[in-house]
């Protein structure tokens, strides 16, 4: 080995070393989302260490497991970018219902990778349950929320005094899976959106809205 190389060697290390820990925490985090959305979650720790360039040992120093890794990813490109502002934007009533619900759902939309995509599609594919698990948030801060705002439209119960019914939550779940495909199409067949993407967004919620609130007062009838 040449000085030259030991040099660079050297160098490369102590780069590492200095590292602060939350900071090679979060590169560590990064990369295993680019590298489970690429290989599926079958994917082995060993080969992610190869390509931080770090020992298998020293993800294991960060996370105690490949399950807890994965959890971590999870949480860092689903729940940790969710925007609390979002729901002003489905609560505002000085706008017109459908204007709110087309908002929130383009903003919403604006979150949504070519990673996040494939990372939730994989998941279901090498059957982790971090659908199901996602799914008590989705309810919680999307669902619901839009069932509100339409039960407030068509003149119904209000969701503080008749909790959200199963058929309810279907119903919302039609809108929100014609938005999630959205982004299927984009990011997993990659067909080419460009700028279309928010009036495709306002074109589902246009369509869906008379029917819905139709069909929300039928279920409240029934």
């Amino acid at each position: 080995m040449t000085d030259d190389k030991r040099g660079h060697t050297h160098k490369g290390s102590a780069r590492r070393a200095r590292l602060p820990a939350g900071a090679r925490q979060q590169a560590i985090i990064a990369a295993a989302a680019e590298f489970f959305a690429e290989q599926g979650f079958a994917g082995s720790t060993r080969a992610l260490a190869r390509r931080l360039g770090v020992t298998q040992a020293l993800l294991y120093r960060y996370f105690p497991s490949k399950d807890a890794l994965i959890e971590r990813v999870f949480q860092t490109v689903f729940l940790d970018r969710w925007d609390p502002a979002w729901g002003g934007l489905l609560r505002d009533r000085s706008q017109p219902l459908e204007a709110r619900i087309a908002g929130f759902y383009q903003a919403y939309a604006s979150r949504s990778s070519r990673q996040s995509v494939s990372l939730f599609i994989r998941a279901g594919l090498d059957g982790l349950d971090l659908a199901h698990r996602y799914s008590f948030p989705l309810t919680e801060r999307v669902l619901a929320p839009v069932v509100a705002e339409m039960r407030h439209e068509a003149g119904l119960v209000p969701l503080a005094s008749l909790p959200l019914f199963a058929a309810e939550r279907e119903l919302a779940m039609s809108l929100h899976g014609a938005i999630v495909f959205i982004g299927i199409r984009r990011f997993v067949y990659r067909i080419e959106l460009g700028d279309v993407v928010a009036g495709l967004i306002a074109h589902h919620v246009r369509v869906f809205l008379p029917g819905a609130l139709a069909e929300l007062r039928r279920i409240h009838a029934g």
